[in-house]
């Protein structure tokens, strides 16, 4: 049904908000209108069930979604809107700085006495009539006191019947959702926050419900659930997606950039050792202590002596020194500047971490004759360093006696802070009260901590970050929002630096395509027919169908994920051939198969069946392991299931063969050793994007025992290019879920 909008875009409190400044340029403008329209005027859904689905609000990371949503309470409130909620990540941090800022954006509309902004853990126990006749704001933790003393509030002064009510839930794929599985049958019950938001909404009969986030994810596979269901929708209905404004830096510039190395980006990752990963964070061993509680392991008062041990550690330390001098000798200002330290989830690691940390700067500062030397050489290198950036970027980088003399000035006057930030008091201390943002109390202020550093919290002028959260297994939404890079740092650029292991940042780089994808998909309108969730399960060769499992799990893992678009290739990568023997054997039997088969080198693309195939992939992947924790590696099985999708009723599809290739297991890129990924480059590939229009096609990629990095030992690279005319697909290996388009 096409409806009429009836929105009123002129009334005082958006007319403020758009005066304010440049912040509300006509991109933003039409995100907030988007969003508002979906909310005032319902004529536009096709039915009246639909009216309890959220609207989400989808930004990036640190780009202003706050901004934006900032907009939307504006524009409600011009159109009748009475009662915004504002549900905040279960953090005092974050709730603070969401209460500052809403006091600060509306600061002439409360001294008119026309808004109040209440803090739900704060508010009076007694509201008087005069205060509800104003706009009111009540910002509230997702944590259950915080969501009853809300319902109490709706309850106790009648909200339902005398108010229209609109609800923002700000980074919304966080606690508002979570299940617990029903033991033995196939039902769901909700965890205790998810529980009290649902009752929330209930309360509040046809309140809006906004979803705020940079990470979509989870939301979009929730369940639909039907009118009989208790439970309120969370997947949503519509997604408006949020600009970011000029000069904004995010995933694409880290990830996708950073690929050529004459680009700037390029200069700004460096590679934490998995040796050094492995010690900084907290992750235990069987019956052992975390590696940096292990004095076998490491001895924190040997952290300059040893130069073998937290290298980057240290060279981290050093370079955000170095580069805080050089802004604020190019910009001519007395900037403070933020470096974090994000590697663990236990206090006493961050404990662990700043004493170490300490302890370096310390011995730095006493500068005794059998360190000196070592100490020099890391203010060359570090110098070096940031030379190259800063370079890069066009500036003049200051002399080498300058940046050396005040390295040490910077030491010996005390111009740094090491803080842990690991629990709410800490960041009430370190809070900004009229900002809401951390602290820098010092020119070189460190951060050590975990969680609390993620979400919400902003960290201005950070131009270091070193990451080194390894789990198992990564989620894509978790991983995200710990890139705490991500924002308006452009004049930040010359001198910021991202320190993690080569496996986290080739899965950020996953992520950042993915997310990318998404993106588009939506700006383009493609929503519900141009990207879709597949995973692995199926019977009889057939890709098969499952009910979702709306929990914690069905949240994407990195490592379980795969993008299949238009085209794009798809293949193993981080492994090592098997013994010689194996190896060997493997490579004459897919001789022996491929003239079976009638293929031959100088065959562009024979048609073989997908049974045939499957025997040719089979032999490839008998020869070769997956190498320990690298998640790019596609097993067998998934690699298999990936070809039936993209094939679909196809029974035959082409297959390439060369042979005699000399590719070295690694590559520079960027300066930076990296697996290799292009065995087929320049040709094969280009022949089999030509002939992959409808079909997939296969090409089998034989590597002599003359490559280096390989262990002397041949093999053949199985690679498969997806066609032209597929959908662009997440295919989610390890996620319960059914065939769906968001």
């Amino acid at each position: 049904m096409e409806g009429i909008l009836l929105m009123k875009t002129d009334g005082k409190f958006y007319s403020y908000k758009k005066a304010e400044g440049t912040g509300y340029n006509e991109e933003l403008k039409k995100c907030i209108e988007d969003t508002c329209k979906y909310c005032i005027d319902d004529t536009w859904l096709d039915s009246q069930e639909k009216i309890n689905k959220p609207i989400m609000m989808l930004g990036k990371i640190q780009s202003g979604k706050t901004r934006a949503f900032i907009g939307v309470i504006s524009l409600a409130f011009d159109n009748s809107f009475d009662m915004v909620f504002i549900l905040t990540k279960n953090s005092r941090a974050l709730i603070q700085q969401t209460i500052s800022r809403m006091k600060k954006e509306f600061k002439s509309f409360i001294d008119e006495y026309e808004v109040v902004v209440t803090d739900i853990m704060k508010a009076n126990t007694r509201i008087s009539g005069y205060q509800l006749e104003q706009k009111n704001i009540i910002v509230a933790k997702k944590e259950k006191n915080n969501i009853d003393r809300l319902i109490e509030f709706i309850n106790n002064y009648s909200i339902n019947e005398n108010k229209k009510c609109l609800i923002i839930d700000d980074e919304a794929d966080t606690t508002g959702i979570g299940y617990n599985k029903i033991k033995g049958v196939d039902k769901f019950t909700l965890r205790t926050v998810s529980s009290k938001v649902n009752e929330m909404r209930g309360t509040l009969d046809g309140c809006v419900f906004i979803e705020v986030t940079a990470t979509p994810y989870a939301l979009y596979l929730q369940p639909d659930f039907d009118e009989t269901s208790p439970l309120q929708p969370i997947k949503p209905l519509k997604t408006v997606l949020v600009p970011h404004g000029k000069g904004y830096i995010g995933g694409e510039y880290y990830f996708i950039d950073s690929r050529d190395e004459t680009h700037p980006a390029s200069l700004l990752f460096e590679p934490i050792s998995q040796d050094e990963g492995d010690i900084v964070s907290d992750q235990k061993r069987k019956g052992k202590k975390s590696k940096i509680e292990d004095r076998r392991t490491f001895k924190e008062e040997e952290i300059l002596i040893r130069e073998d041990k937290l290298t980057v550690f240290k060279k981290g330390i050093v370079n955000f020194i170095i580069g805080a001098i050089v802004l604020r000798k190019l910009y001519k200002k007395k900037d403070h500047y933020a470096y974090v330290i994000h590697t663990a989830t236990q206090k006493n690691s961050h404990v662990n971490l700043q004493n170490v940390a300490e302890i370096f700067i310390q011995q730095i500062k006493n500068r005794s004759k059998d360190v000196l030397t070592i100490i020099e050489k890391l203010v060359r290198e570090s110098f070096k360093d940031i030379s190259s950036s800063v370079t890069a970027y066009g500036y003049t980088m200051p002399d080498y006696s300058f940046i050396r003399n005040e390295f040490y000035s910077y030491i010996d006057r005390g111009y740094y802070s090491i803080n842990v930030v690991n629990a709410d008091q800490d960041v009430d201390i370190l809070l900004n009260e009229e900002t809401g943002e951390l602290n820098l109390t010092t020119p070189c202020s460190i951060f050590v901590g975990g969680q609390v550093l993620d979400r919400g919290v902003t960290i201005p002028n950070m131009i270091g970050f070193y990451y080194g959260r390894n789990p198992k297994t990564m989620q894509q939404d978790t991983v995200l929002q710990h890139s705490r890079m991500f924002g308006y740092r452009k004049a930040l650029l010359p001198v910021t630096r991202f320190y993690t292991t080569s496996r986290i940042h080739s899965n950020m780089e996953k992520i950042t395509e993915i997310d990318s994808v998404l993106r588009e998909d939506i700006k383009e309108g493609k929503q519900g027919n141009g990207v879709y969730f597949i995973t692995k399960k199926y019977q009889d060769n057939v890709y098969g169908v499952g009910g979702i499992r709306p929990c914690s799990p069905a949240k994407i893992r990195i490592s379980d994920i795969i993008l299949l678009e238009s085209q794009k290739r798809i293949l193993p990568i981080g492994f090592t051939p098997k013994i010689k023997t194996i190896s060997v054997g493997c490579n004459n039997t897919m001789k022996k198969y491929l003239k079976d088969f009638n293929i031959s080198e100088k065959s562009d693309g024979v048609m073989v069946s997908i049974k045939n195939a499957e025997k040719l992939i089979n032999i490839a992947y008998s020869a070769i392991d997956k190498d320990v924790d690298d998640s790019r590696f596609i097993p067998e099985d998934e690699f298999l299931m990936i070809l039936r999708y993209m094939a679909d009723n196809s029974k035959n599809i082409p297959v390439i063969v060369r042979t005699k290739r000399t590719l070295s297991k690694y590559k520079k890129h960027g300066g930076i050793k990296t697996l290799s990924d292009s065995p087929d480059t320049p040709a094969p590939l280009d022949i089999a994007k030509e002939l992959a229009i409808n079909v997939p096609v296969l090409m089998l990629i034989q590597e002599t025992e003359n490559a280096e990095g390989w262990g002397h030992r041949p093999f053949w690279w199985p690679v498969i290019v997806a066609p032209e005319n597929i959908a662009k697909t997440i295919y989610a290996a390890k996620v319960a879920g059914e065939k769906i388009s968001i």
